[in-house]
């Protein structure tokens, strides 16, 4: 683009020092030239004319070249807000996400905790139910020992009554055997090993109901055991699994965060590079700016150099003529058109969508200038030629998709030019003169376009103004 700045500057330059070389020569002709010499001059100027449209063409043409390079980064920086916006939409849904998985691992994690929780309980009654019946063995097992005792008691008492009967003491006493103090002895040692017998049976009996009565707790007890054993083993088994759960849904939350940090960081690069681009897209809008007012400004300096020499020509006919004795003159008019009432609107049915002016970049944030207004076309609607004018060109220009351009001369006395944006196709081609109202084509979203619209810019002297300040007045 540098080149051919420098190159239209060149131009610009040798353009304008023809055209003031032109004009200086034609002040400093003699006011008494032939008409022969006015002809040379004005020949002279003319050829300076054709130069300057020349230039004027090749400047157009640099100029088309750099529209379509701005229309080709707009459409690229398009594609990049696009890419941000998605990034963002995936972002937002990842940061949506994230409270569920959050609350999803918060709830593992309680669950592991209760398991926990109720794996401690199970525990600690399991641990008293084993100590319960260790207890119970332990009580049986001294019972025994005491049930074995009483038995020995029971066998020597009764062999002792079985090596002395009471019916030899007392028929000793009474045949005079004995005497009465050792039958009252042995009866009362008689009575009381009875009585020990007696008691030491009714011990036996109580500690084996007792122990009876034991055998079928601890029973009880070692079933219990048993299904705490099982419901021990399965509480491992869901505390295992929870646990997974927990481990994976944090995973999930890490990788999901992992995820949101990569694309924080593809869109923090996505706006480092949009804004790179909009600042060359906004250099290069200003470059041409400043060409098209320099290639118009040069247009115009050598319209009004061909005027003094045409007006210097034709004084020297008038003064031949008079001379001459002839009364004929001849005399130019112009000025081009007036603005009221010339452009009309480029749809029937008018409504906008989207106004000219600055607009809010939302991924950005910055302010951007939408340089045209917007009109709602569905697909296939008519566009039409808002004043009379020369098709500049009807063709793809990147981001405008299919555009006219057209030229409309001279209006207000500055130059005016008109483009319509995004056809489906074209009803017109380039160097075709049109009027106002003449079809152009039909509404589309060629381009950088996510729906059927047209886009119609202006430009006065090169640069964009509010269509609908000159539309329909």
């Amino acid at each position: 683009m540098n080149i051919a700045r420098r190159q239209l500057i060149l131009i610009a330059a040798v353009l304008l020092a023809a055209i003031l070389g032109g004009i200086t020569v034609g002040l400093s002709t003699s006011a008494g030239a032939s008409i022969s010499d006015w002809e040379d001059e004005v020949e002279k100027q003319q050829d300076a004319i054709d130069k300057a449209q020349d230039s004027l063409s090749d400047a157009n043409k640099k100029k088309a070249s750099a529209e379509d390079e701005a229309a080709m980064l707009d459409s690229a920086i398009d594609a990049t807000d696009t890419d941000i916006l998605e990034a963002q939409e995936r972002l937002d849904e990842l940061n949506g996400q994230l409270p569920g998985l959050q609350a999803a691992l918060d709830e593992a994690q309680a669950a592991v905790d209760a398991a926990v929780v109720e794996q401690g309980i199970v525990a600690d009654k399991l641990a008293a139910a084993q100590a319960q019946d260790e207890a119970i063995t332990k009580q049986i097992e001294e019972d025994e020992e005491r049930t074995q005792e009483l038995r020995t008691l029971v066998a020597a008492i009764a062999y002792e009554q079985y090596k002395g009967t009471s019916l030899n003491a007392s028929l000793s006493i009474v045949l005079g055997a004995a005497d009465a103090r050792e039958f009252v002895d042995e009866y009362t040692a008689q009575e009381s090993a009875s009585r020990v017998q007696s008691n030491t049976l009714a011990e036996l009996d109580e500690i084996a109901a007792v122990n009876r009565n034991r055998g079928a707790r601890q029973e009880a007890v070692r079933l219990y055991i048993e299904e705490l054993k099982v419901e021990a083993d399965a509480l491992v088994v869901e505390l295992e699994g929870l646990r997974e759960e927990a481990a994976a849904a944090k995973v999930e939350v890490e990788a999901l965060v992992a995820e949101q940090e990569i694309v924080k960081a593809e869109l923090e690069a996505h706006r480092e590079k949009l804004a790179v681009q909009q600042q060359e897209n906004d250099a290069l809008q200003q470059q041409i700016r400043n060409e098209i007012a320099a290639v118009y400004q040069t247009k115009k300096e050598a319209e009004s150099a061909k005027a003094d020499a045409e007006s210097s020509l034709q004084d020297a006919k008038d003064k031949a003529a008079a001379e001459a004795g002839s009364g004929s003159s001849g005399g130019t008019s112009g000025g081009g058109a007036s603005s009221s009432g010339f452009f009309a609107y480029p749809t029937k049915n008018v409504f906008i969508t989207s106004s000219y002016g600055m607009r809010y970049h939302p991924v950005l944030q910055y302010w951007r200038l939408h340089a045209g207004t917007d009109f709602r076309a569905y697909c296939g609607t008519p566009i039409y030629a808002t004043a009379p004018g020369t098709v500049v060109w009807a063709t793809y220009k990147g981001g405008f998709g299919n555009q006219v351009m057209i030229d409309h001369g001279t209006v207000d006395g500055k130059s005016v030019m008109t483009s319509s944006n995004h056809f489906s196709s074209f009803a017109v081609s380039s160097g075709q003169s049109v009027s106002r109202g003449t079809l152009l084509g039909y509404s589309g979203t060629t381009g950088t376009s996510t729906a059927c619209h047209l886009h119609f810019e202006m430009y006065v002297n090169g640069s964009t103004v509010n269509p609908m300040t000159m539309l329909g007045k």
